[in-house]
């Protein structure tokens, strides 16, 4: 017997342990059902690349939390919401346009790199996905004191950059639930949703 496909597998608020499967990914597509699509891609995106770090109750969560891996995770979390937002089968060649308009859009969430799009990209999201660092200056910090980013040492704090994450991630979560299933919204959203499932196959 074949093994079933899961797409997104988490705990909920009650710690019971949420599988999701391509076929009922396929039926609330088929049913237009947008509270469950909405739900499923919010947590499908939310554990994967915020939870992990939002643990707090290690008393070494220091000695495992670091901040290079976070922004690795958070821009790969750029790049899926985006290719959702789009509706992209994937984000080849295509990345640093993807990130200039990431920032534009959000930029009440991250208003002081509105117009570093493109040096983001270029100096963190590929440095640290191909070098492990990142390049020409820009710094990664997770002190409480510091904001999310300082333009003028090119620090960004992964801690606040998380936060900020979350809250566009529910923002889009929001907008799902609030267009019109007609809508470009959704048209993008289950483009992107069909090339997640053919992709399974």
């Amino acid at each position: 017997m074949e093994e079933e496909t899961y797409l997104a597998i988490y705990y909920d608020d009650f710690n019971q342990k949420i599988k999701t499967s391509i076929n009922e990914v396929k039926d609330w597509l088929d049913n237009n059902n947008k509270e469950d699509l909405s739900n499923f891609i919010y947590h499908r995106l939310h554990s994967r690349y915020l939870k992990p770090f939002q643990y707090s109750s290690c008393e070494c969560e220091d000695c495992f939390k670091n901040g290079f891996s976070m922004l690795a995770n958070y821009c790969l979390l750029i790049e899926a919401i985006q290719s959702f937002k789009k509706g992209l089968e994937d984000s080849k060649g295509k990345g640093k346009k993807l990130f200039i308009k990431f920032f534009k859009e959000e930029d009440k969430y991250f208003p002081a790199l509105k117009n570093l799009g493109d040096k983001f990209y270029e100096d963190v999201r590929c440095g640290i996905l191909h070098q492990g660092e990142t390049l020409h200056g820009w710094k990664v910090t997770r002190e409480e004191t510091k904001p999310l980013f300082d333009i003028s040492t090119k620090t960004i704090n992964a801690t606040k950059f998380g936060e900020q994450m979350e809250m566009v991630l529910k923002n889009y979560k929001q907008e799902l639930e609030e267009s019109d299933i007609n809508s470009l919204t959704w048209k993008y959203c289950k483009k992107k949703l069909n090339h997640v499932i053919n992709n399974c196959k």
